[in-house]
């Protein structure tokens, strides 16, 4: 081998190690953005410390392989069906009859309470509350009560249901199930900072509150429940759980892992919640 043979040899080594190099910077760089994504998910609503050692919002305690990667094929066999399932029944629909409420002034006045409510939540927390769940169905009632007292009672009780249905749903699976299961977890040293949290105006309003609001109007202006009802509750589940899905599990707001679209078994997960929604309307009417 030729001296010129021994450079051309070192010379096309040097370039493969700067090559490979290269990757090997631009491969770290990639794990550490996925890192810092991983990390932070609570970023995309201002993810931060309340100064007692929480921080919300926070969904990177959740595992993994629910928050990152494809949906499976039953999550979209499921969804798929439920759009058309929720399309070909709209034939079935009637509107019941209705009649205009005599409680005009107390439908008003718990109206702008609602609305205070709601305006003290975004003062203090910010905007990213408001797509949660728990403020759509606060936001429900809140126009159910509104369109009551503005004399528009067929679009107040189009909402009859949806607002009852959603803020039953809030209220008991907060405090029968999450708030023992956060206070078992939270550990001694964030007890104090969860319940301070728990009785603040906040979450008083929109996760007690709103439940005897929401059946003070049901018998104040009683009536039975018809299939338009349950169609329309089921119309804004929804729509609610494809804008978590599309749009906050997407950009890692995780605040329901259990609605991942990851794993096989979200169908029993988005069934129950229709099964929850027919028992309610079997309750209610």
């Amino acid at each position: 081998m030729t001296t010129e043979d021994l450079s051309r040899e070192n010379l096309s080594g040097n370039q493969l190690l700067k090559a490979n190099s290269g990757k090997e910077v631009r491969k770290r760089a990639k794990e550490d953005l996925a890192s810092q994504a991983k990390n932070s998910s609570g970023s995309f609503f201002g993810e931060e410390d309340d100064g007692n050692g929480l921080v919300f919002p926070s969904f990177d305690v959740f595992p993994e392989e629910l928050r990152i990667g494809p949906w499976s094929l039953a999550a979209k066999v499921f969804l798929t069906a439920l759009v058309l399932l929720v399309i070909f029944s709209v034939p079935m629909l009637e509107m019941p009859k209705i009649q205009s409420t005599e409680h005009k002034p107390l439908y008003a006045a718990v109206s702008i309470y609602m609305l205070l409510v709601q305006a003290h939540t975004v003062h203090k927390y910010k905007g990213w509350p408001l797509v949660t769940y728990t403020c759509v169905s606060y936001f429900l009632l809140n126009l159910h009560f509104l369109f009551h007292a503005l004399n528009l009672p067929s679009a107040a009780e189009v909402l009859r249901f949806s607002s009852l249905a959603m803020a039953t749903v809030t209220t008991t699976v907060w405090w029968l199930v999450l708030v023992p299961i956060l206070l078992a977890v939270c550990g001694p040293e964030k007890y104090r900072a969860f319940v301070r949290m728990n009785f603040s105006i906040f979450l008083l309003n929109e996760h007690l509150f709103n439940l005897p609001m929401a059946f003070l109007s049901h018998w104040l202006l009683p009536r039975k429940l018809v299939f338009l009802d349950f169609w329309v509750a089921t119309v804004f589940a929804t729509g609610y759980l494809f804008f978590y899905l599309f749009v906050l599990d997407a950009n890692g707001a995780h605040f329901y892992i259990i609605l991942s679209p990851r794993p096989w078994w979200c169908i029993f997960s988005y069934t129950g919640i229709l099964l929850i929604y027919a028992g309610l309307f079997w309750a209610f009417s």
